[in-house]
């Protein structure tokens, strides 16, 4: 492989292995969902630095270089299962720890395979690009990640749609917002092996698990809500026509800070008010002010909209 080659992807993985160590260290382990969402990351940096490794060392000693991709592709049978586990915690699955001594124990049991030759039985360096070698058992190790994360998907959209509880509901959007890209980056690159072409995730998936660790991180650290807000306010006050005076700016953003806030709460003034760190007698002022209906935020989940509709008619 050409050292220009060698020195992309290695770079790539470096850069992608300095942002996973900023992320990490800004993790606030408070939750089950925090310890989750930092294993997920652990793998995430473990595959990153043993890519890095294998880039840098390759044309040093071929055999080292190839032995560090290796462990890269190891990490990724125990990578989409913590992905899947993280997901579960978010909906707080009761059979956790069960549900992690399995899944963990097959992403065990396939690098067994994979180090003796039978699931992967090389890596080859072609173009820009490492590829893997099928092995006999291959297609075990390229159907367990992706049923991991067909599995995440499916229980995301579930609850997202199904679960009465409104911040369940909430954290599911926000996860599968976060984790589409890399769904789509291992699904396209599966569809390409099995076409016959020699394709990989050396480029598309670093992008893509940087996107997932920074939502999840915004979502676990409680921040997924003020930077969505920041967003939304500035592409307001960019928005905005006919305001000949700064008070209906200002009147505006803060019209939109308390709607957003609303949302994000299911209507729930008390939730809303904390949410925005007022009193609540503050915030029914500011509503009744703005002519708000706190009421027309209250979202019900899809199963609990059919059955209102049910008992209406």
């Amino acid at each position: 492989m050409e050292s220009n080659a060698l020195m992309f992807l290695g770079s790539v993985a470096f850069i992608g292995m300095i942002l996973k160590v900023a992320i990490l260290f800004n993790v606030s382990i408070k939750s089950q969902i925090a310890e989750s969402f930092v294993v997920v990351c652990l793998f995430f940096l473990l595959q990153n630095v043993s890519e890095f490794l294998g880039y840098f060392t390759y044309n040093i000693s071929e055999q080292v270089g190839l032995a560090f991709v290796h462990i890269y592709m190891i990490t990724l049978y125990f990578l989409f299962p913590s992905v899947l586990l993280l997901a579960l915690t978010l909906v707080e699955f009761k059979h956790h720890k069960t549900a992690r001594t399995v899944l963990y124990g097959i992403a065990f049991c396939i690098s067994v395979a994979h180090l003796g030759g039978y699931a992967v039985d090389g890596i080859k360096f072609v173009g820009w690009s490492a590829v893997t070698t099928p092995g006999s058992y291959y297609w075990a190790a390229i159907t367990y990640p992706m049923l991991m994360a067909i599995f995440t998907v499916i229980v995301l959209f579930k609850h997202y749609i199904a679960n009465s509880n409104f911040e369940i509901r909430n954290r599911c959007k926000v996860n599968l917002l976060a984790f589409s890209p890399m769904f789509l980056v291992a699904a396209l690159v599966i569809l390409f092996r099995l076409a016959g072409f020699e394709s990989s995730t050396a480029i598309t998936m670093p992008a893509a698990t940087i996107f997932f660790l920074f939502v999840m991180l915004l979502q676990t650290n409680g921040n997924i809500f003020w930077a969505s807000l920041r967003l939304k306010i500035l592409m307001s006050v960019l928005t905005q026509k006919n305001i000949n005076t700064l008070d209906e700016i200002l009147g505006n953003i803060e019209k939109l800070r308390i709607t957003e806030a609303l949302k994000a709460s299911n209507g729930m003034q008390r939730n809303a008010a904390k949410l925005l760190s007022v009193p609540p007698s503050t915030l029914n002022k500011k509503i009744a002010k703005y002519e708000i209906c706190a009421e027309d935020f209250q979202r019900l989940s899809v199963f609990d909209a059919i059955k209102s509709r049910r008992l209406a008619s």
